[in-house]
């Protein structure tokens, strides 16, 4: 029996490349251009009886990591993301909504940028296009937070409603905070902004918005997690049918190569940091110690897995491609 090693595996590969040019010339040709563009982001799995669809909305790339995490070294931070495999220069940040058809309700999570964000965001609609969700058809709207990338994507630049015909659901918290312009003067400046797109994208429909508390079914199988810390009434969410059960996350750890691995590490847009490592910690637990399957905003596409003990930290481990047909 030959014996497989590293450098007969290198040896066949260079044998093979000098043997090229004594092999007859061929004159075939690659019979299309290369496409240059990547295939729709959409993911369908189930849960239960619930049909879960993933979306990328886009993404954003890292343009300084010791500005991302913001309590540890440069070199500490480049060592976990090349870990991971991942140019320390080119760490991307994903944006997935995500759309759960309940049989009774067709219910978004969190919307994206819409075409209010960067040339590399915004891939919500044509993704649902690309799904043939129609986004008129979307009867439920739920908000984990207000951040930009999880709200803008409501409301087109020209003012329009991207989902028309859907009930808006939002935090209480978030609601009170963002509307609040004493705390404009309080928090930090990364944050003045994001007060104005609340504005734009609620102001038109303030009046018809339904706020929600933590703890409460807000339609058949979804009930709202308090998951305060990243924002003020940030929330995430289990979604249940049946014994079967999902929790979004929505924006607990970001990107879980740092945040799930080094949970006490502090990202920038973490506004309450105490509190979130605190929830953090809680769900992860919670999520490692059921075998619970979980969804997260800024997580890997298509986004869904499994959360496992990992020294002082966690690990996020893909779910098995499981695709819906």
């Amino acid at each position: 029996m030959t014996q497989l090693t590293r450098r007969s595996v290198l040896a066949g590969a260079i044998a093979a490349g000098t043997a090229t040019p004594l092999a007859p010339r061929s004159t075939a040709q690659a019979a299309a251009p290369a496409a240059g563009k990547q295939v729709p982001g959409v993911y369908r799995y189930k849960i239960g009886e619930f049909e879960v669809t993933s979306f990328n909305d886009g993404f954003a790339k890292v343009p300084k990591l010791d500005a991302m995490v913001v309590n540890q070294p440069l070199a500490e931070i480049e060592k976990a993301v090349e870990a991971a495999f991942i140019a320390k220069d080119d760490l991307r940040v994903p944006f997935n909504p995500l759309l759960v058809n309940t049989g009774k309700n067709l219910v978004l999570f969190d919307t994206g940028f819409g075409d209010n964000g960067s040339p590399t965001q915004g891939g919500l609609l044509a993704n649902l296009a690309a799904a043939g969700v129609d986004p008129k058809s979307i009867d439920t709207v739920i908000i984990s937070h207000f951040h930009p990338d999880h709200i803008s994507g409501l409301r087109a630049k020209s003012g329009a409603a991207n989902f028309p015909n859907a009930e808006i659901m939002v935090p209480a918290g978030e609601w009170k905070y963002w509307n609040d312009s004493s705390e404009i003067d309080k928090t930090l400046p990364a944050w003045k902004g994001a007060f104005a797109n609340v504005k734009r994208v609620f102001d038109p429909i303030a009046k018809d918005v339904k706020q929600f508390e933590f703890g409460k079914e807000l339609v058949p199988g979804i009930t709202s997690v308090d998951a305060r810390g990243h924002s003020p009434g940030h929330t995430a969410f289990v979604i249940a049918s049946g014994n079967a059960k999902l929790m979004y996350i929505a924006d607990v750890t970001n990107h879980p190569i740092l945040f799930a691995r080094n949970p006490e590490w502090r990202l920038w847009a973490d506004m309450i940091p105490d509190q979130a490592l605190a929830t953090r910690r809680k769900l992860l637990d919670m999520a490692a110690a059921d075998r619970l399957p979980i969804t997260g905003y800024h997580y890997p596409f298509p986004a869904v897995g499994y959360i496992a003990k990992l020294g002082n930290g966690y690990d996020f481990v893909p779910a098995n491609w499981n695709a819906a047909f």
